[in-house]
């Protein structure tokens, strides 16, 4: 197909619909090729963020099976299967084993996976922030920076054990 192509654009210079089919083509198959690499990265991070989940399960967290199977771990073997009860306690406890890898969901949380949310909530928090100062507002102070108050002088040495000699009595 090619080789037609290139053969009509060498026996006639002027034609260039055939140059601009050669172009199409060309762009066809770059974006595809950079579509493939894209979609392979976003597969290989979502493959590492199971792991990562799957690793960090310890008895207690609520799991789902790939079959349908709700319960709690309630071991973590090391062979890398887990211990699963389901159940009630009027219906009866029953205890399953099997692989980690059959759990399709899980309410553990991997060091990504935090990460990612930590970094959510910051961006989060920034956003009201600027629309506050935009609305003239006072922004909220979060949890993990508390703010100083100006008002209040800081204490001396003495005054701090004085404070804590008070607290016992």
């Amino acid at each position: 197909m090619f080789r037609s192509l290139l053969a009509e654009t060498t026996q006639d210079p002027n034609n260039t619909s055939n140059i601009v089919v050669i172009v199409l083509v060309v762009i066809i198959v770059v974006a595809f090729v950079a579509w493939m690499f894209f979609s392979g990265r976003k597969n290989k991070q979502r493959q590492k963020e199971y792991i990562e989940q799957l690793e960090a399960i310890r008895p207690g967290h609520k799991v789902k099976t790939a079959g349908g199977i709700c319960g709690i771990v309630v071991e973590v073997c090391d062979d890398n299967t887990v211990i699963i009860e389901t159940g009630s306690e009027s219906a009866g406890k029953s205890y399953i084993k099997m692989d980690k890898e059959l759990i399709a969901q899980t309410d553990a949380k991997g060091p990504t996976q935090i990460a990612r949310e930590e970094a959510e909530a910051r961006r989060k928090a920034e956003k009201e922030a600027k629309e506050a100062e935009k609305n003239g507002e006072t922004p909220e102070v979060s949890a993990e920076a508390p703010a100083e108050t100006p008002e209040a002088p800081a204490e001396t040495p003495a005054e701090a054990e004085k404070d804590a000699e008070e607290k016992k009595d």
